[in-house]
């Protein structure tokens, strides 16, 4: 039959009707133009929602916006029966401002983190979907101090039995942080001496089984053990789980010398993901959308790449108006530290470095909100990448006031060699472990934190005078991008090195690897006479 032109009337949980055009509901909701088309009705029954709801539904139909109806009081519902009548654009849009009021929450508004956790809970366990869920993983994971205290209030405030699903969320927000969790364990035992609560247990259980927080984490880990060894009469459940971890502690601590390194996680993405992108505006909503892309330095160097890869990173026209201005946003909504002037500013040539320079967004670049850390040597590409080694950074926290231990503040990053064969054998970690260090440079526990805020790049030399004569002139690139290249690797002959796109030979000495993806390269000159220095920029 035809759509009903008549009223339809949707009857509240109390008796009351709300009166609709039928045929204006049916254009929007596919579920309602069956039920007014195909089934006749006239009448739909809505009694589990709120007068409210149901109105803010009805308004967002005629209107086809929701901007200024929906409310933190009334989105569940209106969410709810969005999805109800399947209003594909009205769940686009209670997506939207779920992701607004998550990217937006304060550091220390515990009543708002607690809202949007909580709602994607319920998404995920009523309405069956995920997405929720990993905006508020993403909403975390780059906010350290916001995803502490967020996890300590609410393992403090919450029911004593909490869902294994809320806890394993829980472990999610923490992922690659999980030392917040035995923060959080440490301050609970603090609280209740006398047992350990369900929730604690299952924490626990989980988090004592990551064998790399015993040697991140050290000194914090033995607190923990201190603290559940020192419960009163602890009953038996607790007893056994208080044995497991003293017994799993003992066993790991005699392999410590085999884990004494913690891998940088903002390194060796892959190219790959960026290649098939055909235009700027998709780039940039996959970059949005990424869990790798962490940081405002993730997300500038994959502009970067991509740009100077398919060949437009001079030509400004292919940059539309207002994608510094769509970065700038994103990065206040996600809450990361801004880019150091220094690092966009070693290439004035590229077209995105130019339009970031005309907007000059200070919340966007900062000229001294980050320390940029050499390493103590520079290195042949053979040095660096074909051996075993430890490369010296000197740095002092500058929670570090005063210090008398011998030799330099700073830290170690190790290096296990690649291989022409296996180059993902190449990998770079902070070296952990202080019984580890020389005698002229030492590591505080302080700095461990410092491993989800360094970005690694290399600074290049080359003088390729007659004799490598010192007098000759020297070529030099500051802060090479190296994020999205991979792992460094030989050539087909086993001879040269190259990191992705950048190519440590001259150019015709050494073919690119057999089924090269990149299609624009940079040479740097005969081996023997470059330098290569890492750096860090920590941006905490």
């Amino acid at each position: 039959g035809l759509p009903s032109h008549s009223n339809l009337r949707f009857v509240l949980g109390n008796g009351e009707e709300l009166l609709a055009n039928s045929m204006i509901m049916s254009f929007n909701s596919p579920v309602i133009e069956d039920m007014t088309t195909n089934l006749f009705q006239h009448t739909i029954h809505v009694p589990e929602f709120t007068k409210n709801a149901v109105q803010c539904f009805l308004a967002a139909s005629y209107s086809g916006g929701i901007a200024d109806r929906i409310s933190k009081s009334n989105f569940r519902e209106v969410n709810k029966i969005a999805h109800m009548f399947e209003v594909g654009w009205l769940i686009e849009g209670c997506f939207g401002y779920f992701k607004t009021l998550t990217f937006g929450m304060e550091t220390d508004n515990f009543s708002e983190q607690l809202y949007v956790f909580n709602e994607a809970m319920f998404v995920m366990k009523n309405l069956k979907k995920r997405n929720y869920i990993e905006i508020v993983i993403k909403g975390f994971s780059t906010r350290l101090s916001e995803t502490r205290y967020f996890i300590s209030n609410y393992l403090n405030t919450a029911p004593s039995h909490c869902s294994a699903a809320h806890l394993d969320v829980i472990f999610e927000i923490a992922e690659s942080k999980e030392y917040i969790l035995l923060e959080a364990m440490v301050e609970q035992l603090d609280k209740s001496k006398y047992s350990i609560s369900s929730n604690g247990r299952y924490i626990l259980n989980k988090v004592c089984s990551i064998d790399r927080l015993r040697f991140t984490h050290k000194s914090l880990y033995q607190n923990l053990l201190k603290k559940l060894e020192g419960i009163e009469n602890p009953s038996g459940e607790d007893f056994m789980l208080i044995l497991k971890i003293r017994q799993e502690s003992q066993k790991k601590s005699k392999i410590q010398a085999s884990i004494p390194y913690a891998t940088i996680p903002n390194l060796f993405h892959d190219y790959e993901k960026l290649k098939s992108i055909g235009d700027i505006d998709s780039l940039f909503k996959f970059l949005v959308e990424s869990p790798e892309v962490t940081n405002c330095y993730i997300f500038y160097d994959a502009v970067a790449i991509w740009l100077n890869q398919k060949g437009y990173s001079s030509y400004a026209q292919f940059i539309p108006e207002g994608l510094v201005e769509r970065f700038a946003e994103h990065k206040h909504s996600r809450g990361w530290k801004p880019l150091s002037l220094h690092y966009i500013g070693a290439d004035t040539a590229n077209s995105f470095n130019r339009k970031i320079f005309e907007n000059m967004n200070p919340s966007l670049i900062t000229y001294n909100r980050y320390h940029r850390i050499e390493s103590t040597r520079g290195y042949t590409p053979d040095e660096l990448f074909a051996r075993n080694h430890d490369m010296k950074f000197k740095f002092r926290e500058e929670s570090i006031k005063e210090c008398t231990k011998k030799g330099d503040c700073g830290f170690i990053l190790r290096v296990t060699a690649g291989s022409s064969k296996k180059d993902n054998n190449f990998d770079i970690g902070l070296l952990t472990e202080t019984k580890l260090y020389p005698d002229d440079i030492h590591f505080h526990d302080e700095s461990l934190s410092m491993i989800d805020f360094i970005h690694f790049t290399l600074d290049v030399t080359e003088n390729d005078g007659p004799t490598k004569d010192p007098t000759f002139p020297t070529v030099s690139w500051d802060s090479l991008k190296v994020t999205w290249y991979g792992k460094p690797r030989k050539d087909a002959a086993n001879k040269y090195w190259s990191w992705g796109a950048h190519r440590f030979h001259k150019k015709g000495s050494g073919r690119p690897h057999p089924g090269d993806r990149y299609r624009r390269g940079q040479y740097f000159g005969d081996p023997s006479a470059i330098r290569l220095r890492p750096a860090v920029y920590y941006f905490h």
